[in-house]
């Protein structure tokens, strides 16, 4: 898996945008992406089965993650981000409600005996049935955030970001943060800011000051929060939204 990643990570991500778009319309290009990232989406299919199965699963989880990479492609456009990120976030959930279908429908309801009114003996759903259920959705709910945090600290990275930084500027006054959600946003509302900072890679400061009324020098402290949070506001980022102020 380790070594999946390592050659995917080594394209430039700007060549995989590019060719996303035009696989859509080509599907020569689009079978050699797809051949491209066969290895990435067997190894998810795999580590998704784990020791849930047998090769049924794998081959089943295999042709879903296939599919989700096609739906990927069509409803991919670079406003969206890379596409590695946007691809993976798609593979990842349909595999997610692949098992939970799976897992659920495996779920055994263990019946208690008990007495009725007349004396005769009848069986009624046990709880467990439902604590079942509830542990599980929370453990996804788990391995959910984990892969978001794993795409998100990818995606800072290409900005040179780590959490560790990101956390270390995350504004600690009522008054700062006052102010970084009003520049959050106006950025996030903004098509040119978002559509700048997703294909070039620059965040415009000068534009954001003009738009704010905010002086640059205080934009610029809060710079690193800023484009995290950017991230996530643009991003498939469904928990993490919940932990940063976007609005």
């Amino acid at each position: 898996m380790g070594n999946v990643h390592a050659e995917i990570v080594n394209f430039d991500a700007c060549e995989f945008d590019s060719r996303a778009v035009a696989a859509l319309n080509d599907s020569a290009e689009f079978e050699t992406l797809l051949n491209n990232f066969k290895p990435f989406l067997k190894a998810r299919a795999s580590r998704m089965a784990g020791g849930r199965g047998s090769r049924d699963l794998f081959d089943e989880l295999t042709n879903d993650a296939f599919l989700a990479f096609y739906e990927a492609v069509k409803a991919y456009n670079q406003m969206k981000g890379h596409f590695f990120p946007f691809m993976r976030n798609i593979v990842h959930m349909r595999l997610i409600d692949n098992i939970r279908k799976s897992s659920v429908n495996r779920i055994t309801t263990i019946p208690l005996e008990t007495d009725d009114e007349d004396g005769s003996e009848e069986r009624r759903p046990s709880q467990i049935n439902s604590v079942s259920v509830e542990m599980f959705k929370e453990s996804n709910r788990r391995d959910d955030l984990a892969t978001e945090i794993e795409c998100y600290e990818r995606e800072l990275k290409e900005w040179g970001i780590s959490m560790d930084s990101l956390a270390a500027n995350s504004p600690k006054h009522s008054r700062l943060r006052g102010v970084c959600r009003e520049i959050i946003d106006t950025a996030a509302s903004d098509e040119g800011i978002m559509r700048t900072m997703r294909t070039k890679h620059y965040f415009p400061i000068k534009r954001i000051s003009r738009l704010t009324k905010i002086h640059p020098k205080t934009i610029e402290r809060a710079r690193i929060f800023i484009i995290g949070s950017l991230i996530i506001h643009a991003g498939d980022y469904d928990y993490l939204k919940q932990y940063v102020i976007i609005g």
